[in-house]
């Protein structure tokens, strides 16, 4: 599971999809304290995410298909950031490097000046435009995919 991007109370739900646990199991697999872990377990249960069951002595927590809904949401939505940040990175790279400047190296030895050629530098101009739109355009899908990702009911 993608625990380091994730709040305490997914991490509680992703250990409760593998089966039904006690308090201090799921403290010890999260490294929370048991009353940390209580506490999100109770706020988990007032929002119907996770059932209390009772077996003997024991007091099991165990995860509820709305629970599993919004596991799936929340891995979603962290998997999507993740990948926008990817892409944001790699297309802001793509941007920076098709900015350089053009140069001709001439035939004396040696010399490097621009490049003057204005045919040139306007197709490299609409190459650099096409990836901001790019950007701009996977910028956008990904907000509209996230806002439905979390706030579909």
């Amino acid at each position: 599971m993608i625990e380091i991007f994730t709040s305490t109370r997914v991490q509680i739900l992703s250990k409760l999809r593998e089966r039904p646990f006690t308090v201090s199991e799921i403290a010890k697999l999260t490294g929370y304290s048991k009353t940390t872990v209580t506490y999100h377990l109770s706020k988990l249960s007032e929002a119907g995410l996770v059932e209390r069951v009772e077996r003997g002595k024991w007091v099991y927590y165990r995860i509820t298909s709305k629970g599993e809904k919004r596991l799936r949401v929340e891995i979603a939505v962290a998997v999507s950031s993740i990948v926008a940040a990817v892409i944001s990175i790699v297309g802001f790279a793509a941007v920076k490097l098709q900015k350089t400047t053009p140069v001709m190296i001439t035939k004396s030895v040696g010399e490097i000046r621009p490049m003057e050629d204005m045919e040139y530098a306007i197709t490299r101009g609409m190459e650099t435009l096409g990836y901001e739109y790019l950007m701009i355009a996977a910028a956008i899908v990904f907000t509209l995919v996230f806002l439905y990702i979390k706030f579909r009911r």
